[in-house]
């Protein structure tokens, strides 16, 4: 979805090539099914790189992008990517245009770790939850003193990290049976933070020039998506900023203070009327199109500073034109999976303005997508009759 958003507020906006790096486990053949976004009539060229290997991706990128006059732009769509490419950037210099800090290789990288944004975040004046650092020593995950229950944990880094790790435990016993057979697959380090009841959810997304920032609106999560994508929104609110709110200002002067070039969301928190910074990404988000059709193109924004063009000039909060959105993608899997029903997914429709996937200018994607699900879903109960017979 976040890699879609970014085609379709590229493609709508510049006349220019876009294709596709897809970062897989193996490239020793072509993907059988190509992700639906490839479909995009925006896109003109598909390509496959190897997960967390830097060296083959940068020397895919020099082959596949050679410098002839122009830069070619890159946004990442993950963390693992933004990461591979952030490790890389000397090699890349001069010929690419990317996020980054202060153009110096690694340091994005380093604003990955949750604990940092964390601290940086309480410094700025920001409320944060309490956190604990659980590292993983001699194949086993040590849980330190102090920690409250309950608790909410999560990998420590944006990157190598899956929502299947993450999730509410509510005692120690709880917590450290999940650690115990989440270390025969894992090592990176986690964190746990201090439980909140959650009364709003809300997402700050940005472009930053390293100097001045556009904020052009506050999304709210209405709908969360259920099972595996609990947390992401299945029904979002693109919204001006309420009076007295004061958040894109302090969010602004946040990110400006970070020195970044680059596309960002941030999610906060609304409990018990205090607003909490909960995490900062270093890229496009997938409800970021809603953003692109409420008004504010920030990938564009970014490809123009990028050739020089300027920032775009200050956005007004009277420019964006408040609506409602829906994942297809999220409520559709979430119908495929058992958690909601094709009524409640014709709900979510009639309430949203628009389908960040279902498009009338790029049909081919949803089109797929609706493809994909309908055979899932008829496999799913096929399997499901052949259990009850037996």
């Amino acid at each position: 979805m976040t890699r879609l958003s970014l085609i379709r507020s590229i493609g709508e906006a510049i006349d220019c090539e876009i294709a596709i790096v897809d970062m897989v486990h193996s490239i020793q053949k072509e993907r059988r099914n190509r992700p639906v976004d490839c479909y995009s009539k925006y896109v003109g060229k598909y390509l496959l790189a190897q997960k967390y290997k830097a060296e083959p991706l940068c020397e895919l990128l020099l082959k596949e992008f050679p410098y002839n006059g122009s830069k070619t732009c890159l946004l990442s769509v993950d963390d693992d990517s933004a990461t591979l490419i952030d490790s890389v950037l000397d090699s890349l210099k001069g010929r690419f245009v990317y996020a980054n800090i202060h153009d110096e290789q690694g340091r994005l990288a380093q604003l990955m770790n949750k604990s940092v944004q964390k601290e940086l975040a309480k410094d700025f004046g920001f409320n944060v939850t309490n956190g604990w650092i659980i590292e993983n020593k001699g194949g086993r995950y040590v849980v330190p003193e102090g920690i409250t229950f309950p608790c909410y944990l999560k990998g420590l880094m944006s990157y190598h990290t899956m929502k299947a790790q993450q999730g509410r435990f509510n005692s120690l016993t709880e917590l450290e049976s999940f650690l115990e057979k989440l270390a025969t697959q894992y090592s990176y380090p986690m964190l746990a933070e201090e439980f909140i009841e959650i009364d709003k959810d809300l997402g700050i997304i940005g472009f930053c020039d390293g100097k001045d920032c556009v904020i052009p609106c506050i999304t709210e999560l209405l709908e969360s998506g259920l099972g595996p994508h609990k947390g992401v929104s299945a029904l979002g609110f693109v919204r001006k900023e309420r009076p007295n709110e004061g958040i894109i200002a302090k969010v602004s002067d946040f990110i400006k203070h970070l020195g970044l070039f680059g596309l960002f969301n941030v999610d906060m928190v609304m409990s018990k009327n205090k607003l909490y910074f909960i995490e900062l990404n270093l890229r496009f988000a997938a409800y970021g199109y809603a953003v692109t059709r409420a008004g504010v193109n920030l990938p564009e924004m970014f490809i123009n500073s990028a050739i020089d063009h300027g920032i775009g000039g200050k956005i007004e909060s009277n420019t964006v034109s408040e609506c409602y959105y829906m994942n297809e993608k999220v409520a559709l899997d979430d119908v495929v999976d058992g958690y909601r029903t094709f009524k409640d997914f014709k709900r979510l429709r009639r309430r949203a303005d628009f389908g960040l996937m279902d498009n009338p200018l790029d049909r081919r994607p949803y089109h797929r997508l609706k493809r994909y699900a309908l055979s899932r879903y008829i496999v799913k109960r096929i399997k499901k009759l052949v259990k009850y017979e037996r």
